[in-house]
């Protein structure tokens, strides 16, 4: 009978409740622990903790004398080479000659000896110029592998954030250890446990709000970005991420929170409520599944 009142055109099914506020905690969107490519002693550091820093940024830069030196005699023998500016004036002499003793060849004046000849000097100087060139070409390559050698003694953030910690000092040798940790706070993530039977509807993209703990204001806008697919059996739970925009980071990360959903029940059980509104499940149980129990109790009857 219970059941059969529940099919009945516009009775409801269950008694519809709010879905309770859940707890969570605010995180950086990336935390990333900075190091150097290479192993060296820190010559400087230029960064403290709490120092807000941008993509690019120099954090650090171990001691690099010999890098330094390498580059500027890279440099030195790439932009100043005599040999090449000789080679080209070989080459001119080369092929006026060759243009004259052509001309004396053609009045019978020289053999045709000297006419080859000439040829061939002019053809060698031409060679040796390309030589020149190549060699010239190679060593603008040495330059720039000198550079990049010297540019992995520099440490630059990969993110914009706010270093959070540093691991090393000056005059410590470092190799493959982190050097300082930069956290981005702008958005901030929003990592959220709920009961295993909103699973299915909390969905991707959907909006909720979240009030940070000991901060006053209207809450925060979030979005769902993340939903476990995996539960856990122990407690019964599942995990949710959100995105929460902070300009300006003007909320700290590390704080508990409260987040409420507030689309579920237009989103997944087409329930009547708006935008803004709080989610309402049903015991629970989904529209489909409750359709399908009905679809059974008419097959009975």
């Amino acid at each position: 009978m219970l059941l059969a009142g529940v099919c009945q055109p516009g009775a409801p099914a269950f008694a519809q409740t709010d879905a309770p506020a859940v707890d969570c905690v605010l995180a950086p969107s990336q935390i990333v622990d900075l190091s150097s490519p290479v192993a060296g002693v820190i010559e400087r550091i230029t960064v403290e903790r709490s120092d807000e820093v941008v993509s690019g940024q120099v954090v650090a830069q171990l001691e690099a004398r010999v890098e330094r030196a390498t580059v500027e005699l890279a440099r030195a023998r790439a932009e100043v080479d005599p040999q090449l500016e000789t080679e080209r004036i070989n080459v001119e002499y080369d092929e006026r000659r060759h243009d004259r003793v052509e001309s004396l060849y053609d009045r019978n004046v020289i053999p045709i000896n000297d006419v080859e000849d000439a040829a061939r000097n002019a053809e060698l100087s031409r060679w040796r110029l390309e030589q020149v060139r190549d060699l010239q070409e190679i060593r603008q390559l040495e330059l720039a592998r000198a550079e990049e050698l010297l540019e992995q003694k520099t440490v630059r953030s990969t993110i914009d954030g706010f270093v959070v910690q540093r691991f090393k000092s000056v005059g410590e040798y470092v190799e493959d250890q982190a050097i300082v940790r930069i956290a981005d706070m702008d958005p901030l993530r929003v990592e959220a446990i709920l009961p295993v039977r909103y699973f299915g509807v909390i969905q991707p993209g959907m909006r909720a709000e979240v009030q940070p703990e000991t901060l006053d204001g209207p809450p925060r806008q979030a979005r769902v970005t993340v939903v476990d697919r995996m539960a856990d059996a122990a407690s019964g739970t599942f995990a949710v991420t959100l995105e929460m925009d902070n300009p300006g980071s003007a909320v700290p990360a590390g704080l508990k929170c409260e987040v409420r959903f507030t689309e579920a029940g237009r989103r997944t059980l087409g329930s009547v409520t708006g935008p803004g509104e709080p989610l309402r499940i049903v015991d629970g149980t989904s529209s489909a599944r409750r359709t399908k129990s009905c679809r059974f109790l008419r097959t009975l009857r």
